[in-house]
This record gives C-alpha cells, structure tokens and sequence, in this order.
C-alpha cells in the first residue's frame, strides 16, 4: 500500500529548511517563482503550537507549494508574467484560508504557463519548468511548476489549477496524482481567471489518500478517511476515441489494464458518441478570459489596470501576443457563440451520464495524455483532459505504471457524479494494484 506523506509535522522548522535547501537544489528545474520570506517564522509558531499541545489542524506544519494565480496574502500573484511580477492581492484565497486554519505552511509560489494558457509551463518570469524525471522534457502545464516542485521534493503536494487539463496533464507526465474537482465556481474566490466556466482549483500529491485530505480541507468537508473499495465487480468504461497511437504508451496501457482485470475490474470498451465535438470544441476561455481578467486586474493592488494597459507594457511572451490581441476584441461575455458552448456543456454532461448509466459502469478510465513529450516544447496532449473539463464532472488522474520512454503512465477516471470522496475511493482501489 502507498503510505500517505502528509501528517502533521511536530519539527516544522527542521522540515521548512529542508525543503527550502531542495529548492534551492532544484533552481534549475525554473519550478519557483517566489518563496514566503516569512515561512520560517511561521513553522517556528508551529513548533512552538506543537509543544505546548495545541496543533492547528490535520496540516500542522506542512509546507505546501501553491500555482502563482492562486492568490496567497503577502506574495505577488504573477500569473508567470513579467508585467505582473509586483501584483498583490488583498487576501488569500478562499482554499488558501482554509489550508491556513488547518495548519499548512505556504512555503512559495510555483511557475506556469503564463496566464495559464498553454500545455506547456513557459512563462516570462519563470522560464521553462523542466521535468524533473528527464529535464529536457517540459513538466507540462499548466501547472507545471507545481508537479515539478513537488517531484523535485520541495513539498510533498501542490495545488495548481485545471481549465482543460492544466493539473492533469502535468501530474500524469511526472508520476502525480491530480486532482480536477467538479466545476464549482464558489471555491475559485481568489483564483485568476481564465475561463469562468471551467476554471478550477486541486491538489497534486503523491498518492490518492493525500489528494483527498486536501480536497477536504480546501472545501471545508470533515476529514476522514476515504471509505474502503474492492475492484471487484466494478466496471470500467475504456473509452475507444482516448488510447493514443504511440505504440509505447500503448503497450503500457495495455499491460495497466491487465493488473486491473485480474483485480477483479470488468473494461467495457466503449466510443463517445460526441467525441469529434469534443475534440473540435472553441474553447470558452477566448469567449470569457478578457472579461474576466479585467475585474480580476481592478482587485490587484500595484498592476496594470486593463489587459490592453497590460499589453502595452511589453511585459509579456511574445509568443502570446496575438492570442492576448485576440482577447482583447472579445468584451461581451454574454454572446449566441458563448451561450451555444454553454449549452454544449450541458448536453455532454448528460450524455456521458446517460451513457455511463446504460452500460451501468462506475467510471470511464483513459489514459489522461494521449502522447507523452519530447522537448521543452508545447506536446498537444489530446482532447482526453476535455471531457471533464467541458462537462464539469471531477476527474482524477493517478500513475500507472511506465512506459518505456521512462515516463510515467497516468490514467484518468472520469465519475459520472460531483462526488469526490466516490472517486477518490475508486481511484485508491487502482492505486493499491500499482
């Protein structure tokens, strides 16, 4: 069984320098953007908290790594933009406060993709972030920063932010378990936007039991453990239109599928009847991030007041400059283009659960990338990440095996439901047969 790494700390200080001597060990990796000059003196209180009997909470001197459009109160929340580099926020973000009271120690803010825009973490701030498993290889993005840092053992768990993949995609490519919960809009009070319809906010730990203790506490649940799951008699949709064609990842997928069916699982090959609209669908962040990131910009103290006054500073990835041009023309949200890509929405979601239904299966299972990279460039993952992305079903991903790049396979579970602690549940059942 995967032990799980988060418990309370009764040394915090002792663990905060260890960490921060792994950060500095791994600069190279470009995980870092700003670490908490204060971070010391919180794990002192800590200890000190710790020795008289009155820990904080389930967290207690944990230091965790947090994506750099997650706002955290004393730290510039940058966006990976050199145009951003001194915007402050106000107050933490609601998931921040309640790390906070749990006792969690934000040791620093991790590179992305600038803006979150990309499947590849590269920013004007931070640079590349590399893969720590083969540094010549992106870590994915867009919260890549977060599964390196983690990886690279600065922390033990992140959080980053999923729109269509962007926690997902790095935990898969460096041997993570990422979490996307069901689309929830209350829970993203402090998040930069991208896109107000799927923006969301999850942890990147090592095993699936420490996934869920964040869950919990980042949504203010009761923290327990997950309830006990048997493989047996469960049944898996294999989603056909989702295998990827490098023979590798293939042969790794199949031999991932073999361990499940001894276990107990049924696979159920399947096709999606909506798959090519999927695969085809407009984005809704072009529809929604200009408005969105224009009241986000009027929050922040020290930033450009406007995303045009933002372009106009040239502080930003060249490469990104005509996406940014192209926001700039979308000001209405609230358009028939935008209402059609709600509606898609909508009707994905009831088709999955409909289908999913019929063939009385407990979740889908893919892999969550349908190619693996092979530079420091932008590798196109697939559409695999969308699904749960444009339907607003929680899905995790969780590493499975390797394929013979030396890269980690990371399978994805779609659930048919907004229940988190079910999925989780299944997810650690696939886990214990790693």
């Amino acid at each position: 069984m995967i032990a799980a790494r988060l418990q309370p700390q009764p040394h915090s200080a002792d663990e905060v320098e260890r960490r921060l001597a792994a950060l500095r060990a791994g600069h190279s990796l470009n995980a870092i953007i700003s670490v908490n000059p204060h971070v010391m003196n919180e794990a002192q209180h800590c200890d000190r908290l710790w020795r008289t009997g009155t820990p904080l909470g389930a967290l207690h001197g944990i230091p965790l790594v947090i994506k750099d459009n997650i706002d955290c109160a004393g730290l510039p929340t940058t966006l990976g933009c050199r145009a951003l580099a001194d915007a402050q926020p106000r107050e933490d973000a609601r998931v921040i406060t309640r790390l906070k009271a749990a006792g969690a120690l934000i040791l620093a803010k991790t590179n992305l993709s600038e803006f979150a825009f990309d499947v590849r973490s590269r920013s004007s701030l931070g640079g590349d972030v590399r893969n720590p498993l083969n540094p010549l290889l992106t870590a994915g993005g867009s919260s890549g920063g977060s599964a390196a840092a983690v990886v690279a053992g600065m922390a033990d768990a992140a959080l980053g932010s999923d729109t269509g993949g962007s926690i997902r995609i790095p935990a898969a490519w460096t041997g993570l378990v990422g979490l996307r919960p069901a689309f929830r809009r209350r829970q993203l009070h402090g998040v930069a936007p991208l896109s107000l319809s799927k923006d969301t906010v999850g942890p990147m730990t090592w095993c699936v039991t420490d996934a869920a203790l964040l869950h919990q506490v980042m949504h203010g649940l009761p923290v327990r453990p997950l309830p006990p799951r048997s493989l047996r008699g469960v049944r898996l949709g294999v989603v056909s239109d989702l295998l990827g064609d490098e023979a590798a990842q293939r042969q790794a997928l199949a031999q991932a599928f073999c361990r499940l069916r001894r276990a107990g699982a049924t696979l159920v090959p399947l096709r999606l009847p909506l798959a090519s609209r999927v695969a085809q669908e407009t984005c809704l962040s072009l529809r929604e991030f200009h408005p969105a990131i224009a009241r986000w910009l009027t929050k922040m103290a020290y930033a450009p007041t406007s995303l045009s006054a933002l372009l106009a500073r040239g502080e930003h990835l060249a490469e990104f400059d005509a996406l940014l041009q192209l926001h700039l023309t979308r000001h209405a949200l609230v358009c028939e283009a935008w209402r059609e890509q709600r509606r898609f929405q909508r009707h994905l979601r009831q088709q999955l659960q409909q289908q999913m239904q019929a063939l009385r299966l407990d979740a889908l299972i893919y892999p969550t990338s349908q190619r693996t990279p092979v530079s420091l460039e932008k590798m196109p993952p697939g559409w695999a990440p969308e699904l749960a992305a444009i339907s607003g079903l929680p899905a995790v991903t969780l590493p499975f095996g390797q394929i013979a790049n030396g890269l980690p396979l990371g399978l994805e579970l779609l659930y048919p439901t907004a229940d988190e602690e079910a999925l989780l549940a299944l997810a650690l059942a696939i886990e214990r047969q790693r």
